[in-house]
C-alpha cells in the first residue's frame, strides 16, 4: 500500500512538474522554469503557476492542436 501511495505522489509531481515548466519555456520564462525544476512541493507551485496562466496555456494547445 506505501509503495502504491509513493508511485501516485510521484506520477502527481511528474505531470504537474512537467506541465509547467512546457508552460514557463514556451514563455521564455527562465526563472519560474528553474524553480519548478529546483523545487518540488507536490506540485503546488506548478498548479499556482499554470492557474494563473491559465489563459496562455490554453492558447499554446489551441495553436499546437491547430498545427
Amino acid at each position: 500500500m506505501l509503495i502504491l501511495l509513493i508511485a501516485v505522489i510521484i506520477v502527481w509531481e511528474a505531470f504537474w512538474t512537467y506541465k509547467a515548466c512546457w508552460l514557463a519555456a514556451k514563455q521564455e520564462q527562465k526563472a519560474w522554469f528553474l524553480v519548478f525544476l529546483l523545487f518540488n512541493l507536490l506540485g503546488i507551485p506548478e498548479i499556482i503557476y499554470l492557474l494563473y496562466n491559465k489563459k496562455k496555456l490554453n492558447e499554446s494547445v489551441e495553436k499546437i492542436e491547430s498545427l
